[in-house]
């Protein structure tokens, strides 16, 4: 189960949606980058890892009402509350393509709130 929600007042502002097992929430990476050297080698800088680099693809089955709620967040909030078993975040919903009763949605995470 995911929960997208407004973090403005906004009476058509939240949505539960019950995620295909499809849905990836998985998508961890690190902030690396390789150098090649004068002498044949390489340099790997790590700079950690950041929920921010983060992005969940939510695939789900919805109602035409749920569409209607999803793409109107979409266009018209700049930061929504996210609530997955990830955890709690804030983010953006990048891209939402509907097809009859199935939601393919990106959303960016721009940090974890919970611990």
């Amino acid at each position: 189960m995911i929960a997208i929600s407004t973090m403005t007042q906004n009476i058509s502002g939240s949505l539960v949606l019950y995620e295909d097992e499809s849905s990836d929430f998985e998508d961890y990476s690190t902030r690396v980058s390789r150098t090649k050297t004068l002498d044949g080698g390489v340099h790997i800088n790590h700079s950690g890892f950041s929920h921010g680099d983060r992005t969940f693809i939510v695939i789900a089955k919805i109602t035409e009402a749920e569409g209607v709620i999803a793409k109107n967040i979409q266009q018209t909030e700049t930061l929504i509350w996210i609530s997955c078993k990830e955890g709690f975040f804030s983010g953006v919903i990048e891209s939402i393509k509907i097809d009859g009763m199935d939601l393919t949605m990106s959303i960016m995470i721009k940090e974890k709130l919970s611990s």
